[in-house]
Order: structure tokens, then C-alpha cells, then sequence
């Protein structure tokens, strides 16, 4: 193991910073116009950004003694609604009129994430935003000193460097990461927590589009590294001189509720873990075939981890199922060529072989883990293996009758013997052949093990 980096102050200085959570985060005045049919606006507005009691992007407008025309439209939308210019940056996207408080008329753009630069060709550094991530460690941590010697003080922060064809990603914590964390873990909310950096190995310039694309497959890794929706937000880009040409303002997403308290592949103590399986993540990403069901089968797949928020543990099943059968179609008929379409079809396998294929075919097992208990133990007839198990469960609760009786601890175990292989599936997919997190094995953090299908 090499030294780690020593340094005196944080590793990536933050654009924008709060020091507790859900504290709001400021972007100054802004001239702004509206336009609505043949009638505009100008005024200045205090651009912000709210987090409670939703993350919403906001443009606050003083009302003067004659309201403008707009005032009156609170609450009102509709495809004909207004459109807000940025006029010294002179960008438009669509907004409504929201509501009121203290300060005046509030507005809010109807996209979340909005970019408020014109697109460029020419950034060559991007700082980020991380919102909500774990406290890390790993063999890329740095050492932050404090003080003087001989009273000199050490502490060690995460840090994890992504490569892929030819980005490189650097997120780093900061001084403040560990007591924030444990602030959002106490009382909820939003906060930022890390810091990253964006640029180009060979010191070549890159533009909007291309960050706007990285982004999104960022946000999407992190996400499915941490089994809940994770934000990557407020990037802001330099040239080479270092002066702004890209910002955005807002959040792409961002989990709601409580911090969750779940488990994934993910081990914060194997921070190593995230390097070794983003270049392979880019891969499928950019891949036309998988991009768009790996994103399906992610939005699936938060949504069954998200069961503490909006759903109960019976009903992710149909999530899960939906998971599967979309990486199954996707690897087994369009991308290897398995089986012909007919196969997935009307008539063709059933749900349960779907399933078989994809996890035989990427070396994952498919016998039910003992750890499973309530579905290893099944009273009458035993499931012959995992995926029966899960395509039984889930049609007993979309077709019930009498004789579909599951209970609630299969349930349970269905739940999380479907998002185990939806997290091994991925890393297969991923070419991934280390170490994991196995969910199903309830130990402490820092434990791993080697994926099934490794070598030796």
C-alpha cells in the first residue's frame, strides 16, 4: 500500500457549502424576465435552493405596488405557462408560479437540475456535488493536517478516484463530512457531504454535453452503490483560465425520507470497491443496447429498496421480478443472442426460466442461499430455486387465491434474495471479479467476500 496523500486543507475546495442539513443554498440576485403570450416581465430575483419540505429550485420576485402581470397565475399550470429568461446569461427553460411567502412571489423552474450557462465546448475542470454519501474509507484516503508540529493534528478522509475511457473522477471528503453525517443520520434531510473534481487525463477540454452525459452515468453508479437514489448536483465547470462557462443549478434526484439504513454491494470500509467496478459500469452505460434497460432496471430496483418510503416488503417483489425479466431480455435475447425474441415471448419461457437463463448464463447461483430461512424451509412442496421461489411469491400476490398463501417472512426473504441478484447481475455485467458486500449475510462493516463466479 502506497503513503497516503498528506495535505493542509481539504482536498477539493466546495463552490457551495452548508453547515447543517436542509440548510438552504443561495445563488444571489439574478435579472430574470418572464414572457406569457405577448406580455413580459423584467425584475431581479434571489435565486435559491430549498430542501424542506421538498428540494425545489426557487427564483424569489419582491412584489411592487402594482402586482405584475403573472401574480396572479399562483398554483396554475399549463403547457401555455411562462417561460423565465436568465437575461445575463441568457438562458431560458419553461417555470410556474408556485406560491408566496415572506420575501414575494416564488418561482420555480419545471425542470429540476437546470443549467443556467449556454452550452459550451470548452470546460476543462468541473466541480461537483455530493449530497448524502456515507462516510468512506479506503486505500485512496488522504491525510489532512492540522495545527503545528510537534501538536500536529492527522485525520484521515475518504477519497476515490473513477477512470474510465479517459475521465477521471475524484471524490473526496472534507473536514466536515464525518460530523455531517452523523447530523443527517440524527435528523434527516439533505446535505452536502463530499466534494468530487471532473477532468480529462490528457488535459483535453470537453463539453456540456459530454459532462451532462457523465453526470447522469455517475449519478446512476452511485446510486446502484449505495441501493438508493444518490445526487450528483450544482457542477460547476472552468477553462483553462479557470473562469466559469458551466453551472447548474437544482437537483437531478435525490432519495427522500430518513437516512436509509440498508445494505448493498457496496462497503464504505472498501472504498476501493468503487473504482474497481465504475470502468466497467461506463462500459455497459455507453453501450446503445443497455443504456436505457439498465436505467429501467435501476429505477426498478431503487424502487423495491425504497420499501420503507413507499411501498411495503410484499409489493417490491413486482419490482424485483420487473428488474430480472428486463436484464434477462436485455443480455440473454438483444445483446448475446441467446435465445431468439420469440423465446421472452407470449408462450415462450416462462418467467421463472427467463430468470434461470440470465443467472446460469453469468455464472451466478441459482439454489436458495441458507441464509433464507422462510423460503429454504417452505411448508408442502419446496421451491426448487431461487427464481421459482420469486415468480411463485410474486404471483401469488398479483393473482391471489386461496391456496397462495406466503408468509410474511418469505416475503421478507423474497425481497432480498431478488435485489442479491440484481446487485450480482450488475456486477457481472460490470466484468467485475473482486470482493463485494453480500447483502443476505448479516455481519459488520468492512466484511466482504469474493463474487461467486471469481476464479480461485
Amino acid at each position: 500500500m502506497t503513503n497516503p496523500m498528506r495535505t493542509t486543507q481539504p482536498l477539493i475546495r466546495p463552490i457551495y457549502s452548508q453547515t447543517n442539513p436542509n440548510e438552504p443554498i443561495d445563488f444571489g440576485e439574478v435579472a430574470i424576465a418572464f414572457e406569457s403570450g405577448d406580455e413580459t416581465e423584467h425584475i431581479t430575483a434571489a435565486a435559491r435552493l430549498r430542501f424542506t419540505p421538498r428540494d425545489k429550485l426557487e427564483f424569489i420576485c419582491p412584489v411592487a405596488e402594482k402586482p405584475p402581470f403573472w401574480a396572479f397565475r399562483v398554483g396554475m399550470r399549463s403547457d401555455s405557462g411562462l417561460e423565465l429568461t436568465l437575461v445575463d446569461r441568457h438562458v431560458k427553460f419553461d417555470a410556474d408560479l408556485v406560491g408566496a411567502d415572506k420575501d414575494g412571489l416564488v418561482i420555480g423552474p419545471r425542470k429540476s437540475g437546470v443549467e443556467v450557462t449556454r452550452p459550451t465546448r470548452f470546460i476543462s475542470a468541473v466541480t461537483f456535488h455530493l449530497f448524502n454519501f456515507p462516510d468512506f474509507n479506503g486505500p485512496e484516503s488522504y491525510i489532512l493536517l492540522s495545527g503545528n508540529p510537534p501538536h500536529q493534528g492527522v485525520r484521515r478522509l475518504g477519497r476515490s478516484v473513477l477512470k474510465a475511457n479517459g475521465w477521471v473522477v475524484t471524490i473526496a471528503a472534507t473536514d466536515r463530512t464525518k460530523d455531517l453525517v452523523q447530523a443527517i443520520k440524527q435528523q434527516g434531510g439533505h446535505c452536502i457531504t463530499h466534494i468530487g473534481r471532473i477532468v480529462r487525463d490528457d488535459g483535453s477540454t470537453f463539453s456540456s454535453s459530454q459532462l451532462d452525459g457523465l453526470l447522469s452515468c455517475l449519478s446512476y453508479f452511485l446510486s446502484f452503490a449505495l441501493g438508493r437514489w444518490s445526487c450528483v448536483a450544482l457542477p460547476v465547470g472552468v477553462d483553462a483560465l479557470g473562469k466559469r462557462i458551466h453551472e447548474e443549478w437544482g437537483l437531478r434526484i435525490i432519495a427522500d425520507g430518513p437516512w436509509p439504513a440498508g445494505s448493498s454491494w457496496f462497503d464504505a470500509h472498501h472504498a476501493e470497491l468503487l473504482s474497481q467496478v465504475f470502468p466497467g459500469f461506463f462500459s455497459l452505460w455507453s453501450n446503445d443496447t443497455w443504456q436505457r434497460p439498465l436505467t429501467n432496471a435501476l429505477y426498478w430496483y431503487f424502487g423495491a429498496t425504497d420499501r420503507g418510503a413507499s411501498i411495503s416488503v410484499d409489493t417490491t417483489t413486482v419490482h424485483t421480478q420487473a428488474a430480472l425479466e428486463t436484464l434477462a431480455w436485455t443480455h440473454c435475447v438483444q445483446d448475446r443472442q441467446m435465445v431468439s425474441p420469440r423465446a421472452f415471448g407470449r408462450g415462450g419461457l416462462a418467467a421463472a426460466d427467463k430468470i434461470r437463463l440470465l443467472l446460469s448464463s453469468l455464472g451466478i447461483p441459482r439454489d436458495i442461499p441458507n441464509e433464507l430461512c422462510a423460503l429454504s424451509a417452505r411448508v408442502g412442496q419446496e421451491w426448487s430455486d431461487g427464481p421459482e421461489a420469486i415468480t411463485q411469491i410474486r404471483n401469488s400476490l398479483v393473482h391471489p387465491n386461496k391456496q397462495s398463501t406466503v408468509s410474511d417472512d418469505a416475503y421478507y426473504d423474497c425481497w432480498r434474495l431478488s435485489l442479491w441478484y440484481i446487485d450480482l447481475v450488475i456486477l457481472r455485467l460490470c466484468r467485475h471479479d473482486g470482493k463485494y458486500a453480500n447483502r443476505l449475510k448479516t455481519g459488520w462493516v468492512g466484511a466482504v467476500e469474493s463474487v461467486p463466479w471469481a476464479s480461485g
